[in-house]
């Protein structure tokens, strides 16, 4: 399969598959900081990013003898944190009443995961109205339904083709198109004040 050949991180799964623990560990030093982030960018909680991170990857780790190297890895991955973030976003609707859209999103310092590193001193004019522009992209991202939320975050943050999250979300081409065109007018339309 020409596939093997061109991913070397299936080559790394097909390792480990093989019994070596390394290839595991490459894998996961290699999408830790990314799936914890796609998490994050999906429930907005830094501990439940962290948790259902970690399913992820107990999943990859479990699913390691029936591995089939049929499309990239990081699609594959991609598809189990969808799943586990859309099994755990349905977990809490059953649990917890729905929050409404009228009511201010927690802006909880602790709760917020850095994802990249500023080395550069930034004014602090400039921080809070960062932080604003954050909370204000944050709960327009989190008002979106979720299967919009979920198909605008592989691609724009993640940057998968449409045939990618077609496939990591089991829907088709067409509706991935749909969904990122909605998703994208409505954060347009409730981010007017910021573009």
């Amino acid at each position: 399969m020409p596939l093997k050949s061109t991913d070397p991180d299936v080559q790394l799964m097909l390792r480990f598959k093989n019994g070596d623990e390394d290839g595991f560990r490459k894998l996961f030093s290699k999408y830790q900081t990314r799936i914890i982030n796609f998490c994050f960018r999906f429930c907005s909680d830094r501990v439940l990013a962290e948790d259902l991170a970690q399913e992820v990857f107990l999943r990859v780790y479990r699913a390691a003898n029936r591995y089939r190297p049929k499309a990239r890895f990081s699609t594959w991955i991609y598809r189990i944190a969808v799943n586990v973030c859309l099994n755990e976003s349905r977990k809490l609707k059953k649990r917890y009443v729905t929050q409404s859209i009228d009511q201010s999103m927690s802006d909880d310092q602790n709760n917020r995961l850095p994802e990249y590193r500023d080395e550069n001193q930034v004014s602090a004019d400039d921080k809070m109205a960062s932080r604003q522009r954050d909370k204000q992209i944050k709960k327009a991202l989190q008002n979106l339904p979720e299967q919009q939320r979920m198909a605008v975050l592989l691609r724009i943050y993640n940057e998968f083709s449409y045939n990618e999250i077609a496939s990591q979300m089991s829907v088709s081409e067409g509706k991935v198109k749909t969904l990122i065109f909605r998703g994208r007018q409505t954060l347009k339309q409730a981010l007017q004040g910021l573009i």
